[in-house]
């Protein structure tokens, strides 16, 4: 029997009930289990001595069978051993092993289920046996009073009361008694207490931050300021989450409502709640406002800022007031009516529908009332992409509340400052020779022709960004980008009608594109700044100076720009020390909202990382580590994360980005609880290699995104998978995750080559390597013999009519047929398969044509 990591007395008794059945078999204790069991092994350390072993005395080759208990938890270790498990949890996704035979009970406590077995077989126990095997029932039914207590339990504890249970041993067995792990959490716990209200309740609150392995509930009731308060709260800290515990004894403080404000559950006098992007501090200011009943509200938010027309208003005057604004609101008699676009108003118009009322396209926007606390607007910007929400009193509109306001007050970073001082003075390298050396000769000429137009329109023109770094890096590139002080647009229709090459320009964004004979497009973009005047008001763009277009970038690596303007060809301009950030290996942050602003700045610091292998410096790793700790990815809009996800599953070093993203916990808020450990890294790697494999056996290429999220979500139920794939508009994914796992099972399932050829058939091959990867190394081989045998055939179709044979529905029974034999290896060569198609159908098929000519 093997146990789990963190084993209890229900999975010891349990197992150690097995080895009465099995008299050849052994308990395999792991690393670490509760400290009952601990108490339990000292107790009977004589009894149990030779019915245990430890890992390192096991020998693999002697294992003819394995045990599972109380766990459905296969370890690799053991995976190609016949396995068979006995639990009473709910039943978890299906194993891919064909060994693992699965025994599932509706019990309060597996052992229940052993002592059963046990009875039946009339095997003698004695009082020993017998209190061994009560320890699991009685503790896992916790004294019969848990709610998943059947009769089934007690029958069997009354059984082994029958047989002699020892009380007295069971009794020490089951009483909460403390080691120095208790007694030192016990310890902050007092330590850590203070009250959160002082006037007419006693209630207190408490945190712990050291790693605790027991169920901490039970200590709780030695804390002497607990017992005598009318309520208390106890903070846990986790690696990405923290636990708040609420008991309360006065049913004017129902703990259960309270933390339903933080999505948790309970009952009025006991309840708790998982949190995640608050520290201990902002926790208990809630709890106390919550308390108090002056919790923040959206007051502490609100703005009336925006422009308000009424509902009559027509849609001409509405496009004079939205100059300055992204929005105005819609009203009729002051009641909230709906919102009003600058885009809409604009394509009304454009329509010649400028004289219908305002009311006509306004559109419908979430409002919150009056009176939602910060939770709660919490949870509202965070499941929608909302950049205002209106704030309503029965109907009547009071104001707005900006996310940019929000984010900013719960990132704690109040003032936007650079993360080091701006150079004043550029440092300046000359890179013409790195120029020619880098670019095709083509390109690199008409580079240098755009800079000599440019200079005859009195612009400055410079290629700034990715490939700049990728030059300095020495990495290929041709993604250019080109920024123009003065005026890109300009520059792109005059140079482009000089060269008679297509264009496209775009003035109200001051950009445009041109597109050389060999398909390749240059960016233009003029050199612009954008400030805004209230949350709520568009940007004000205005053409800015080199130095103004740079420092609004994201990362310093990416502010390097060489000067392609014919005076100054070829000079690299630094004002922000990239080229040393290069040089060393380091991603570095320009300002300290960098974050804060754009959360996708953290998929793109850390895919940058992975990629090039630099390290964040770190006030960067600071601030990443903050604005991930507050949860600011749930703000960042679910498109531009799944186009993120995209570019990093496509990256050349992609299982670098997935372990760093892992690291830094960005994986576990995306797809909270996922992790990348040691089995889920295998199976990436895994994964890449059979990429490789099947490109280069199908000479086709397969969709990354797909294949790197089943792998990386497998294990979640199918139902949580398809949720997250929804989420993040992975709609493709989601549309045939169910077919992939059943698929997936199907295959697991059958020895018969030809039901898997079958099936793979009908499935969708954008997902075979993700499949290839779930699968064991048997059925990959099979698979993959499938493939190369379906890329090479015996026989074809034009081989059945160069015998003679005409086109007919048997044409596919007997190219299926010979197929199969094939796949059987019953027939090897293509003179095999034309011997057997003579011998079985030829006759058959002329008789049938006789048949119909009649």
């Amino acid at each position: 029997m093997i146990l789990d990591e963190g084993a209890d007395l229900d999975a010891f008794s349990s197992a150690y009930g097995l080895t009465l059945l099995y008299p050849d078999t052994y308990i395999l204790l792991p690393n670490s289990f509760e400290y009952k069991v601990r108490k339990l092994l000292k107790i009977y350390e004589t009894k149990i001595k030779d019915k245990v072993m430890k890992k390192e005395d096991l020998d693999l080759n002697k294992v003819e069978k394995v045990f599972l208990v109380d766990s459905q938890n296969v370890p690799d270790l053991i995976k190609n051993v016949p396995i068979e498990i006995f639990d009473h949890h709910p039943k978890k996704n299906f194993s891919l092993n064909k060994n693992v035979k699965k025994h599932l009970y509706k019990t309060g406590s597996i052992s229940t289920v052993v002592v059963e077995k046990i009875k039946r077989k009339k095997i003698s126990i004695d009082k020993d046996d017998a209190t061994i095997l009560s320890s699991g029932i009685y503790e896992d039914t916790g004294g019969f009073k848990f709610k998943g207590t059947t009769p089934r339990d007690i029958k069997a504890f009354y059984y082994l009361f029958k047989s002699g249970l020892d009380v007295l041993k069971l009794k020490k067995i089951v009483t909460d008694t403390f080691d120095l792990e208790d007694t030192e959490i016990l310890k902050e716990i007092i330590k850590n207490t203070e009250p959160l209200i002082t006037e007419d309740k006693k209630v207190f609150i408490s945190s712990i931050t050291k790693r605790y392995t027991k169920d901490i509930a039970w200590l709780l009731k030695y804390v002497k300021t607990f017992e005598e308060a009318d309520a208390y709260f106890l903070v846990v800290n986790q690696k990405s989450k923290k636990v708040i515990i609420g008991r309360s004894k006065d049913e004017k403080i129902d703990v259960g409502k309270i933390l339903s404000e933080f999505d948790g559950g309970g009952h009025p006098f006991a309840a708790s709640a998982v949190i995640v992007g608050f520290d201990y501090p902002e926790i208990k200011n809630f709890l106390l406002s919550f308390l108090l009943g002056k919790q923040q509200s959206v007051l502490n938010f609100l703005k009336n800022d925006l422009p308000v027309v009424e509902s009559n208003v027509k849609i001409r005057e509405v496009k004079n007031i939205l100059k300055d604004f992204k929005y105005a609101v819609v009203v009729e008699k002051g009641k909230y009516v709906g919102v009003l676009t600058e885009k809409v108003v604009n394509n009304a118009i454009k329509h010649k529908l400028e004289n219908e009322d305002a009311i006509t396209f306004s559109e419908e926007m979430i409002t919150i009332p009056m009176n939602t606390n910060f939770i709660q607007l919490l949870k509202t910007f965070s499941s929608y992409n909302l950049e205002i929400l209106p704030v309503v009193k029965k109907g009547y509109y009071k104001g707005v509340v900006y996310k940019k306001d929000f984010i900013n007050f719960i990132s704690g970073i109040l003032e936007d400052k650079p993360v080091f001082q701006p150079i004043s003075k550029p440092k300046v390298l000359d890179y013409s020779n790195k120029l020619r050396e880098f670019f095709p000769k083509d390109i690199f000429n008409i580079i240098k022709e755009v800079g000599e137009y440019a200079e005859k329109l009195g612009y400055k023109a410079y290629i700034i960004g990715g490939v700049v770094r990728d030059i300095v890096m020495g990495k290929k590139s041709l993604d250019i980008d080109i920024i123009v002080e003065g005026s890109a647009v300009d520059l792109v229709r005059n140079f482009a009608k000089a060269k008679n090459l297509n264009f496209h320009i775009y003035p109200e964004f001051m950009t445009g594109n041109i597109t050389l004979e060999n398909k390749i497009k240059l960016d233009f973009a003029t050199a612009r700044k954008e400030e805004y005047e209230s949350p709520g008001s568009y940007p004000r763009v205005e053409k800015a100076s080199l130095f103004e277009d740079l420092y609004r970038r994201d990362f310093t690596i990416n502010t390097l720009a060489i000067e392609i303007t014919k005076s100054n060809f070829g000079k690299l301009i630094d004002y922000f020390n990239g080229f040393v950030d290069i040089k060393e290996k380091r991603i570095r942050v320009l300002h300290t909202l960098s974050f804060v602003e754009d959360p996708i700045r953290i998929l793109r610091g850390l895919r940058f990382a992975g990629r090039f292998n630099f390290k964040l410096e770190k006030k960067t790793q600071q601030l990443l580590n903050h604005a991930i700790e507050k949860d600011l990815l749930n703000f960042a809009p679910t498109g531009r994360i799944n186009l993120e996800l995209n570019l990093t599953f496509n990256e050349e070093k992609v299982i670098d980005i997935l372990i760093l993203m892992d690291k830094y916990k960005i994986l576990y808020k995306l797809f909270s609880g996922l992790s990348v450990d040691s089995v889920k890294k295998e199976l990436l790697i895994k994964l890449k290699d059979n990429f490789l494999l099947l490109e280069k056996l199908l000479n086709t290429s397969f969709p990354k995104a797909s294949n790197y999220l089943y792998i990386l979500l497998s294990g979640f139920p199918l139902e949580v998978i398809f949720n997250y794939l929804k989420k993040y508009h992975f709609e493709k994914e989601a549309k045939y995750i169910n077919d992939f796992y059943t698929n997936l099972e199907t295959i697991s399932q059958t020895q018969e080559k030809f039901k898997i050829y079958q099936t793979i058939k009908s499935f969708n091959k954008d997902f075979l390597p993700a499949l290839l990867t779930l699968l064991n190394e048997d059925k990959l081989k099979i698979i993959l013999d499938i493939v190369e045998k379906e890329k090479n055939p015996l026989i074809k179709g034009e081989d059945l009519i160069q015998m003679g044979l005409k086109p007919s529905r048997i044409f596919k029974e007997i190219l299926d047929d010979t197929f199969k034999r094939y796949l059987e290896n019953s027939l090897k060569t293509k003179e095999d398969a034309l011997s057997y198609i003579k011998k079985k159908y030829l006759q058959r098929v002329e008789n049938e044509d006789t048949d119909s000519r009649r």
